[in-house]
């Protein structure tokens, strides 16, 4: 059962950051218009995320990301001793992935990135985008995994261009993306905030959750 849930996980995670990370490159190749850049980078992580959640989910649940885990944890979806497998198996992979794409494009497999992401409205913006991920996880469950995939992979592509942080939400990924001195790539000095925004975010999402979807 770990095992299995480890490498779901691990593949999800690692193809995850190589699509964000990978068309966020090529664009930046092919096009020094930046909302060009955007939008290509927006279409293939929605698209990518909708068959990463559609393949992965009976392997794993396809978390992708610490702060759904710990949301499936606090809501007993998920057991205590399988924490460490869904938090490890997030972080290699997604490290895994920006090698690779760093790999692919021929640049270091790791470059610290310059790409500064501070400041307190970007911080606010993270914290909005990772509540609205887990509330609509949540609010989708119960129609099954085509309807998550599909709410979470139209969200995500709605966050990246109504929030200033580009909607990050994931802990996992925002380390990852650390690693990368190209277009989506985070200065590791901003990469805290995000994390401790991404947090707050499933924190306050996980309150409103347990009042509204589990109180009796």
């Amino acid at each position: 059962m770990k095992n299995k849930i480890f490498i779901g996980e691990f593949i999800g995670s690692a193809f995850l950051v190589m699509i964000i990370v990978g068309s966020g490159i090529m664009a930046q190749n092919l096009t020094r218009d930046f909302a060009v850049m955007l939008l290509a980078n927006t279409l293939a992580t929605g698209a990518g995320l909708f068959v990463l959640i559609n393949s992965i989910a009976n392997i794993s649940g396809a978390h992708f990301n610490p702060v759904v885990t710990m949301a499936m944890y606090f809501t007993k979806k998920i057991k205590k001793d399988l924490i460490f497998t869904y938090l490890s198996a997030q972080i290699l992979g997604c490290l895994l992935g920006v090698m690779l794409a760093n790999f692919m494009f021929d640049l270091p497999l790791i470059e610290l990135s310059s790409k500064a992401r501070s400041g307190f409205n970007i911080f606010i913006a993270e914290v909005i985008a990772t509540f609205g991920l887990i509330f609509i996880i949540f609010g989708s469950l119960k129609n099954g995994t085509v309807a998550v995939a599909a709410s979470v992979a139209t969200y995500i592509t709605a966050g990246y261009w109504f929030t200033s942080s580009t909607s990050f939400a994931n802990p996992a990924v925002a380390l990852a993306r650390t690693f990368t001195d190209t277009f989506t790539g985070i200065n590791y000095l901003n990469t805290p905030t995000y994390i401790v925004a991404e947090i707050i975010g499933a924190l306050l999402a996980l309150f409103i959750i347990q009042k509204i979807f589990y109180k009796k």
